[in-house]
């Protein structure tokens, strides 16, 4: 039977693989990116691009599972909640393959009806895992996760398809410590990169001295 640490390192490897054959991963040191923050990157990651890929997206759903089912907590999940926008197809195929509810958080309320943040159904005490693409600086993150506590439930973990790095395993809010379970990272997606010869030495450099600088860890390997 394979160890938890080298199940888990494989899915990184063979996530990084899968993002980098669809085209979720850009390289480009002389064209930089311009993020929704306005900064420019030489490095941008679509994980949107996932659900036009069944068989890739088959495979990343499978890995999040087999990840989620590590967990001690797993058995007594409730609901699978996915955050608008990138987030809710993924917790539809998850939800869907656990058989289990699922709801999505919008970023803000409805200004009709009942002006609901969260859509479905999602009692006090229930345990829930809320689902991304990516996580970053945690962003967008805190809303959802504030909306899931507003509810009086029991967040037990963030789940992504792509971590950059800047937290590892937990989310720390309001003094409780939220698991953070990823699939990939930059650090295996550079280390395939260069395998692949997908990037060059000499922008490899860029790629890593701007990862550092937006607090991105676990790449010392590569200096």
């Amino acid at each position: 039977m394979k160890s938890k640490s080298k199940i888990k390192e494989k899915i990184s490897q063979k996530t990084a693989e899968i993002l980098l054959n669809i085209g979720a991963i850009n390289f480009n040191t002389k064209k930089p990116f311009k993020l929704t923050s306005g900064k420019l990157s030489p490095v941008y990651c679509d994980c949107r691009k996932i659900i036009s890929f069944p068989g890739e997206r088959m495979n990343l759903i499978n890995y999040s599972i087999t990840l989620l089912k590590e967990k001690s907590y797993f058995n007594s999940l409730d609901n699978i909640s996915g955050g608008e926008t990138a987030g809710i197809p993924f917790a539809a195929f998850i939800s869907y393959k656990l058989k289990l509810p699922m709801t999505y958080i919008r970023k803000k309320s409805k200004e009709f009806g009942r002006k609901e943040k969260i859509e479905g159904v999602l009692r006090n005490g229930q345990k829930v895992v809320l689902v991304e693409d990516l996580i970053t600086d945690g962003g967008s993150k805190w809303g959802f996760i504030e909306s899931l506590t507003e509810k009086k439930t029991i967040i037990k973990a963030i789940l992504v398809i792509f971590n950059y790095g800047v937290f590892t395993n937990k989310l720390q809010f309001k003094n409780k410590n939220i698991d953070l379970i990823h699939l990939t990272d930059w650090k295996h997606i550079l280390e395939v990169a260069m395998l692949k010869k997908k990037i060059k030495e000499k922008d490899l450099k860029i790629i890593v001295r701007f990862l550092e600088d937006i607090g991105v860890k676990n790449l010392k390997f590569f200096q």
